[in-house]
């Protein structure tokens, strides 16, 4: 019987201690420099496991030899062992790769552009308006050259003449520009919104200390920078790095507005 409670106290221990072996360690799930979300990742030595966050990243107890196995429904599954440097460095980024699927049935469908389908020139292009036309009618160049142009024969000059004095080129040149600053506002303010509902308020608040009321006035301000191009990429780690970087300038931006 002493033997026995001998042999139960060493496989105590021994679990004991493979448990106190185990270490965390950090890391990012990522497929082209883009953050891959609910990537399940198993540690098949220990049968635990953990989700991948929006950011891509995780937390996961391991040990030297450990088997991990990365799964996602979009990716090829991947199998790492966890060696010594892992564990030295703590950190681990995971790069998959995106499953081919093939297409099984190919669907025709009539094309609703016949002029595209057709292969005839300019089909691709949309029609302009008629302030677009207009803007393509008038000379573009100055009164003194359309006069010159116009003394030499050339054809159009008297109306080029005419809706230069007139202020037609210029009124429509305005309502242009004006138009292309609404239509810009717009995009913005929509891509201001969806930038700021993918990353939570709580990431701006609680990772970047930007005050609830300022999140789309530092957004906007970071348009520039092309997290626009890198959102409709899905590079959001890029578009992290930039607002990382960004928000101490933008906070001495807000100082120096109240002032």
């Amino acid at each position: 019987m002493k033997q026995f409670y001998i042999f139960i106290f060493f496989i105590l221990s021994f679990q004991l201690y493979a448990q106190n072996d185990l270490q965390i360690i950090n890391g990012i799930v990522s497929s082209d420099s883009i953050a891959i979300e609910n990537v399940h990742i198993i540690n098949i030595s220990t049968k635990r496991g953990t989700i991948s966050n929006k950011f891509g990243e995780f937390k996961i107890s391991v040990k030297i030899n450990d088997t991990i196995n990365f799964s996602n429904i979009q990716f090829e599954n991947k199998t790492i062992i966890i060696n010594k440097n892992t564990l030295e460095d703590g950190f681990i980024i995971v790069q998959l790769f995106q499953k081919t699927n093939k297409l099984k049935e190919v669907m025709v469908m009539q094309s609703n552009n016949m002029a595209k389908s057709l292969g005839l020139p300019n089909a691709d292009k949309i029609p302009l308006n008629k302030l677009e036309r207009n803007l393509n009618y008038y000379s573009q160049e100055s009164l003194a050259v359309v006069i010159l142009a116009t003394l030499l024969g050339q054809q159009g000059g008297i109306d080029d003449i005419y809706n230069i004095i007139s202020g037609n080129r210029k009124r429509d040149r305005k309502l242009k520009k004006l138009i292309d600053e609404d239509k810009k506002l717009e995009f913005n303010q929509e891509y201001i919104q969806i930038i700021r509902d993918y990353f939570k308020d709580d990431f701006f608040l609680n990772t970047l200390k930007i005050p609830k009321k300022n999140i789309d006035g530092f957004v906007e301000f970071c348009l520039p920078k092309g997290i626009v191009n890198l959102f409709e990429k899905r590079r959001h780690l890029e578009i992290v790095d930039i607002f990382i970087q960004n928000k101490e300038e933008y906070i001495k931006h807000l100082k120096k507005l109240k002032e």
